[in-house]
């Protein structure tokens, strides 16, 4: 998936994409999020920053 893509690409090795991701805890020493920059007019699409 697209998600997954990300994930490597960032070198998140510690999400797990077998169970629903609002369902689990993250490990303590974890940073699980992706930031994004969406450009003010559109609505259609926002790019990846880390």
């Amino acid at each position: 998936t697209a998600l997954q893509q990300i994930a490597r690409t960032l070198g998140k090795t510690d999400w797990n994409f077998s169970v629903d991701p609002c369902s689990w805890f993250p490990p303590a020493a974890s940073n699980p999020s992706v930031g994004c920059e969406c450009p003010q007019n559109s609505t259609t699409y926002c790019h990846v920053i880390s």
